[in-house]
This record gives structure tokens, C-alpha cells and sequence, in this order.
């Protein structure tokens, strides 16, 4: 049996944007090959997460200690998605076994190391990867690994757009989304707010006051998807939510929270998406004239930024890293 050792982290103050794109990856990968044993490596914050996902795993805050987990299972392909290793990390690693990294602006690691490097962002081969030629590139908005429930393209017609959607993933260590919420909240128009799984209670209790009639606040949600589908507008970081919201086609509004958001908010903001800036220096207060401003055009459903991604990348990825595995 061939298998596969898929290393990452999340939790508080990291977020879950890794785990969740490694485990759509691992799904994909059963779809086509049920035999394939997967196993992951993760940290004790995501535990919780993968309880009864179906996916053996094995918890582990020590990167030192991955050489062993892998001499241990025979791995044939260890997947690495975080940004706490190093080039030793990634070549004692590949001493051992295939190396598949998956990166996002090509800023941290020798990224030439790996056999297989993945990049799904609208950015990716502007990022000059380089290799000897025998290195297998998954680049582009093509390759994109979504969660399962955007893997068919396609948003139900029948549902009526409307309203403001407003999240900043499974954390909000810098209190943005209520911001967002004190600047909009006499507009008038419906809002809801994403209350992450990594929200603290003492934040959580802010929201809860300062709900009106408008406000609706969504705790922990399994999927964003039906809540971005029936949001006329999304605001959101520059991370893998905005490809979410564009699949469904409502109308983003960005900003950035970290150096690897950064280039996603450049090259959509060149195409005419809203941005508001990179924390601590997001601009609240273009808020209301933005709004107010889409909301009088409404959604522009053949504008050319909704055809950045079509669902099919976790797939795409899946048959090619499967066919890696049996060379």
C-alpha cells in the first residue's frame, strides 16, 4: 500500500487556512485512490479538528521529530505545507522520501528542493520557480485546492444575493471584523459576521453587544459557502476566502494581514477589486463609500475576476500527485 504523511499546523495566531487546504487535498486523493494510506502530522491546536474526519493522524509540535514519523511509515510522499521550516528541514526530508511543498510567494524555502512544488494562487507564475527540470510545478488559479463543497462550479440561481458577509477566517487577533462591524452598522443594509473558531470569548462578548436588528452573528460555521453565496458583498482577507467568494460570484472587498496576502490583494485590486489596505493600516473609513457604491451596481457576473477559478484544482492535484507516487 503507498502512503502519504501530510505535515502541517494551525490553530491561534497561525489560522487554519494550511490544515483545511491539506485536507481537501487528502479527500481528493481518496476520491481517486481509496487504497492510498494517508496519515497526518499536525500540532496539538488541530487536533479537535480532525476527530472523526475519517483520517488517521498523529499530533506533533516538533518538526525535529518528522524524520522518524516518515522512516516509521515508509512514507512514499510527504506533503509540506507551513511556513516554520527551513531548506535543511526540506532536504533532510527529501533524503528520505518524494517531497511534494506546497508554498505561496516563493519567499521562504529553496523552493527548487522539493519534487513537487504547488502554488495555486492567481499569482504564482510570476514567482520565477526554478528547478533542474525534473521537478513536477502545479502553478496557477488552475491547480487551486478548494474545500470539497466548491469542487462543482456553479451558484444556485434561485438564491436571492443581499446583504454584507464579514470574515476574517477562524482568528481575528487584531480585532477587524468588529471594526468593520462599528463602521457599517448604521448603513442599514443585513450583515453578517463570522465568529471563527479561534475567536476569544471576551471578543465574542463585543460582537453580542453591539448586535441591532441588522446583525446577524454566525458561530463557527462548518462552511462559508451558503453564507457567501446569499451575501451580495464579502469582506475578507487576501487569503483563500476571496477564491471562495469568487466562485460564488458576490462582490469582494479586501484587505491584507500578512506578507503572504499581499500579492493576492495586488493582482486582484489591478483588476478592479476594492482594497482597503494592509493591517495596521486598513482604512476603515473608505468603507461606506464602497458600499454604497457596489450596492447602486450590484453584481457584475461576467466580470472576468469570477473566472479566476473553477473548483476543479484539488482534483487536478490529487491525479497528478497520484501519479507521482506510482513512478
Amino acid at each position: 500500500m503507498k502512503s502519504i504523511l501530510i505535515r502541517t499546523f494551525g490553530g491561534k495566531g497561525i489560522g487554519y487556512g494550511h490544515f483545511y487546504r491539506c485536507l481537501s487535498l487528502a479527500k481528493a486523493v481518496k476520491l481517486i485512490d481509496k487504497d492510498i494510506d494517508i496519515i497526518f502530522l499536525i500540532n496539538q491546536d488541530l487536533k479537535g479538528l480532525l476527530d472523526n474526519i475519517g483520517f488517521n493522524f498523529i499530533v506533533s509540535n516538533n518538526l525535529k521529530e518528522d524524520s522518524e514519523k516518515i522512516n516509521r511509515f515508509g512514507v512514499n510522499l510527504f506533503i509540506f505545507d507551513a511556513y516554520l521550516g527551513d531548506d535543511r528541514y526540506l532536504k533532510t526530508v527529501k533524503e528520505k522520501t518524494k517531497l511534494m511543498l506546497i508554498d505561496d510567494n516563493n519567499d521562504i524555502y529553496d523552493t527548487s528542493i522539493p519534487d513537487i512544488i504547488y502554488n495555486g494562487n492567481i499569482h504564482a507564475e510570476k514567482l520565477g520557480y526554478s528547478s533542474d527540470g525534473n521537478q513536477l510545478q502545479l502553478l496557477g488559479p488552475k491547480f487551486l485546492i478548494m474545500k470539497e463543497e466548491y469542487w462543482n462550479r456553479g451558484t444556485n440561481r434561485n438564491i436571492s444575493k443581499n446583504g454584507i458577509l464579514i470574515t476574517t477566517g477562524g482568528t481575528d487577533e487584531y480585532g477587524i471584523s468588529l471594526r468593520i462591524l462599528k463602521q457599517l452598522k448604521n448603513l442599514g443594509s443585513k450583515i453578517k459576521v463570522i465568529i471563527g473558531p479561534g475567536y476569544k470569548d471576551d471578543y465574542i462578548k463585543k460582537f453580542e453587544d453591539s448586535v441591532t436588528d441588522n446583525i446577524k452573528l454566525i458561530y463557527k460555521p462548518n462552511s462559508l459557502k451558503d453564507h457567501i453565496l446569499s451575501s451580495k458583498i464579502v469582506i475578507t482577507a487576501g487569503g483563500s476566502t476571496i477564491y471562495e467568494v469568487l466562485s460564488q460570484k458576490s462582490i469582494p472587498i479586501i484587505f491584507s494581514l500578512a506578507d503572504n496576502q499581499d500579492l493576492i490583494c495586488n493582482e486582484l485590486s489591478n483588476m478592479g477589486v476594492k482594497y482597503l489596505g494592509k493591517y495596521p493600516d486598513i482604512n476603515y473609513l473608505l468603507l461606506e463609500g464602497i458600499i454604497k457604491e457596489l450596492l447602486d451596481k450590484g453584481v457584475n457576473e461576467n466580470n472576468k475576476i469570477y473566472d479566476l477559478v473553477d473548483g476543479k484544482g484539488a482534483k487536478l492535484v490529487a491525479g497528478r500527485i497520484v501519479e507521482e507516487i506510482y513512478l
